[in-house]
């Protein structure tokens, strides 16, 4: 009878091996976590009878890897500390579009948020990126399903709020797909929130199949 925890303990270091062949573009603890969901189903589908070893076996099921790269290659990741600024930005923006009754202006953001006009400019055009990025996809490939404890976990943990984004973004639970926009719409939010709360949903995940 097959060990499953102990083949995917024994070939750690295969699997990680090859995730940072794939991390040029995209998270490394993303593509880690995608990996050993493929490294798990490698496991459970591998035939002991076969004459292969299961390290050839699981080398070339992690070549499936390359769909991240393929998918994310174009994205660009914003720093850390540019998206705690540009969590501020959001803060202030949703504050003033509440108090004016409309969009505010750069300048009313910029005096709002205590940041230089410039500053304010750029971590905006940063935010746009990510964002059109976010919107042409789902959260990132490793949400396929939702047989895995750990995504029923992660998804009973969460606000109502991001739950309905999870659904919706996915299709989880048999829910209808919306993009951004739909979703921004649906649930009285702007579009920028959505794509940060995906972006935080999608960690949420990817720090979950760490654990598995």
């Amino acid at each position: 009878m097959k060990n499953i925890e102990k083949l995917i303990a024994d070939h750690k270091r295969l699997i990680e091996s090859e995730a940072a062949k794939y991390s040029s573009f995209v998270p490394l603890s993303v593509v880690q976590a995608e990996a050993y969901k493929i490294a798990h189903k490698a496991a459970e589908s591998f035939d002991e009878k076969s004459g292969i070893k299961f390290s050839t076996f699981l080398y070339h099921s992690l070549r499936k890897l390359n769909r991240i790269s393929t998918k994310y290659g174009s994205t660009v990741r914003i720093p850390e500390a540019s998206q705690l600024k540009i969590h501020r930005i959001n803060q202030v923006e949703a504050s003033l579009k509440d108090e004016l009754g409309r969009e505010p202006t750069l300048h009313e953001i910029s005096h709002g948020s205590g940041m230089g006009l410039q500053q304010v400019t750029n971590l905006l055009k940063n935010r746009k990126k990510e964002t059109n990025i976010l919107n042409q996809a789902n959260i990132p490939v490793f949400v396929e399903g939702e047989d895995d404890d750990w995504i029923h976990f992660v998804y009973h943990d969460l606000p109502e709020r991001d739950k309905f984004i999870l659904e919706h973004k996915t299709g989880f639970g048999g829910k209808q797909v919306f993009s951004n926009e739909e979703i921004a719409q649906k649930l009285g939010i702007s579009h920028s929130t959505v794509a940060n709360r995906v972006t935080l949903i999608s960690s949420r995940v990817a720090e979950g199949m760490n654990h598995i």
